[in-house]
């Protein structure tokens, strides 16, 4: 069995291996995206509700209102950071994921390398099988295929 015929499944596995890769780094970068935008809408509120606050705080508030506003906006800064975690999380993660896809396409191109050398080894090969026995059968048509004695 010819060599490239061989490395042919195993070219094929790691090509899937590699798209496989990439389709979870792709996921990856989608979940940054969403973690970051979850994070950008709840520092919007907060802001927006400051404001708010700031707004209603100069036509009076009382000790109740201010309390209630204390706590809540504690509550969105706590989502705040823990929003923050789940980006730094989702960006650890999107990191491993293009070291893996990296390594993935490394390996593919690599194979992908040996398999096109191995063609054109069997190409080389078999252009020269063929040249020989073209070779061959000219020789033996120019000679009437009678053996010349040379003296």
């Amino acid at each position: 069995m010819k060599r490239s015929k061989r490395l042919s499944p195993v070219l094929e596995l790691a090509e899937s291996r590699e798209k496989q890769m990439a389709q979870i780094f792709g996921e990856s970068q989608k979940k940054v995206e969403s973690a970051r935008r979850n994070l950008d809408s709840l520092m919007t509120f907060r802001d927006n509700y400051s404001a708010q606050f700031q707004r209603s705080g100069n036509a009076g508030l009382g000790t109740r209102q201010l309390i209630e506003y204390r706590m809540f906006l504690a509550k969105i800064n706590t989502a705040i950071a823990d929003q923050e975690k789940a980006v730094h999380a989702a960006q650890a993660e999107l990191q491993n994921r293009q070291a893996e896809w990296e390594a993935a396409r490394k390996r593919s191109l690599g194979i992908k390398k040996v398999f096109e050398h191995s063609l054109r080894e069997e190409t080389r090969m078999e252009e020269k099988k063929q040249q020989a026995e073209q070779d061959e059968r000219a020789g033996r048509r120019s000679s009437g295929g009678t053996l010349t004695v040379f003296i």
